[in-house]
């Protein structure tokens, strides 16, 4: 059991060559190389695009934002101090302008239902997963957003809380009460006690 916790010393190597790797890329780009920067833009385009995604649910308002957050991003980049990790500084860029298009757009979307996980028959779930993503939307930006990070990025307590620069035990709170409200929310629809399985 104890060995299936140890990172094999070939894995490190890699992590500390891929933040070795970002640095040198990061230094590029604040002297204006733009290659540099499209390199940087192709290893997180992905996982910006899907938070995105989660905030506003509507792929070309996600897409239109990430984009936009790229380029921001980049006209900012030589403030950005090259020692530290480019995603947190990124995602803080990429929330606020997920926030303002909410603040600005009163949900006129389309609910990206093929993004939900919680259920393999399509057909079937179609409806109840249209009733999850309602549901989220009701749960406060806080809520909402560990949500997105813990269940469709798949991050950790402790990456969530560097996100967000909030305390561990905050992030574990907040997703305690986010799944509580959902439970509340979904319950009079599938009458089960426990009808969003997600993770204790």
């Amino acid at each position: 059991m104890e060995q299936s916790l140890v990172i094999p010393k070939s894995e490190v190597l890699n992590m500390r060559k891929e933040e070795s790797s970002e640095k040198d890329l990061l230094e590029s780009v604040a002297k204006g190389d733009k290659g540099a920067y499209q390199k940087i833009v192709t290893r997180y385009k992905g996982t910006a695009y899907y938070v995105a995604l989660g905030f506003v649910n509507n792929a070309q308002d996600a897409l239109d934002i990430s984009q936009e957050a790229f380029i921001k991003a980049f006209y900012k980049i030589r403030k950005f101090d090259t020692t530290r990790r480019f995603y947190p500084w990124f995602y803080k860029v990429l929330k606020n302008l997920c926030l303002d298009h909410l603040r600005k757009k009163k949900f006129t979307h389309e609910i990206p239902i093929e993004r939900i996980a919680f259920f393999e028959d399509e057909n079937k779930n179609r409806e109840l997963k249209e009733r999850i993503w309602r549901a989220i939307e009701q749960l406060s930006p806080v809520q909402r957003e560990v949500i997105i990070l813990r269940y469709f990025r798949q991050y950790s307590y402790k990456e969530i809380a560097e996100l967000i620069q909030k305390p561990q035990g905050t992030v574990m709170s907040s997703l305690y009460y986010a799944k509580k409200k959902l439970k509340e929310i979904l319950t009079p629809y599938l009458g089960d006690p426990n009808p969003v399985e997600m993770e204790k």
